[in-house]
């Protein structure tokens, strides 16, 4: 009996800790930014608000991800997400004429959407379905060129410091993070003009040895903004 009971309990114990060792199964994360990057880009414009070129391959995402929005049926916003994700993953993969939301006109400029199977996952398309839901909305859209526009009708200087938020720095740091803008103005003068550019456009390393991280460069400022806020930071002379 003793040997018995035994050799159960080893057999209970067996059966409780068998599945230890196996691995277990984890859900994998698709990036749809990046996928819609590498997957789409190629003849689909990314842009917001999205630029349309002469020799353009597909219709700007935007542009596709609006006009689907508005044909998805579903009585609410998460059935109409489920719709359009379905969608998206089933014309993609087996593209055809009458699945098509597109009038005739464009089907005929564009021409009908090569299948991508073989290119892409129906787990790939559903991230980049979903991303593209949440990224490109005509409020966002609105809002975005609202800012634009603000930002446009500031003067250069202002738009500089509106968009590369020089004031952590130079005015919020305190002379902590980097020089004040009184500082860098108190050590230049007007011929030292193309110098302060010069650091802007390509970084402030070894120019201020008291401070040990280096401005980083900003050469995407235009001619305009760039003379503008390198004037502007000598006129801030205490």
């Amino acid at each position: 009996m003793k040997s018995i009971g035994w050799h159960s309990t080893l057999l209970i114990a067996a059966l409780l800790f068998s599945g230890c060792g196996e691995t277990k199964k984890t859900h994998k994360h698709y990036d749809g930014e990046a996928l819609i990057k590498q997957k789409c880009a190629s003849c689909h414009n990314l842009d917001i608000p999205p630029k349309i070129n002469d020799d353009e391959k597909a219709p700007p995402m935007y542009t596709v991800t609006v006009h689907l929005r508005d044909w998805m049926k579903g009585g609410t916003t998460s059935e109409k997400e489920a719709n359009f994700v379905a969608f998206v993953q089933s014309y993609v993969l087996s593209p055809s004429k009458e699945k098509s939301y597109c009038i005739k006109e464009v089907l005929q400029q564009y021409g009908l959407m090569p299948s991508q199977k073989g290119n892409v996952t129906k787990e790939e398309l559903g991230a980049i379905a979903r991303y593209a839901l949440l990224t490109y909305d005509q409020k966002k859209l609105l809002a975005m060129m609202k800012e634009q526009n603000r930002i446009a009708a500031m003067k250069p200087y202002e738009q500089v410091l509106t968009l590369k938020d020089c004031k952590l720095c130079h005015i919020d740091g305190n002379g902590k993070v980097g020089p004040l803008f009184s500082q860098i103005a108190a050590k230049y003068t007007i011929n030292d003009l193309n110098t302060i550019k010069d650091a802007i456009v390509h970084g402030s390393k070894g120019r201020w040895p008291n401070y040990h991280i280096p401005m980083r460069a900003y050469k995407d400022l235009t001619p305009k903004q760039l003379d503008g806020i390198a004037k502007w930071i000598l006129s801030q002379k205490k």
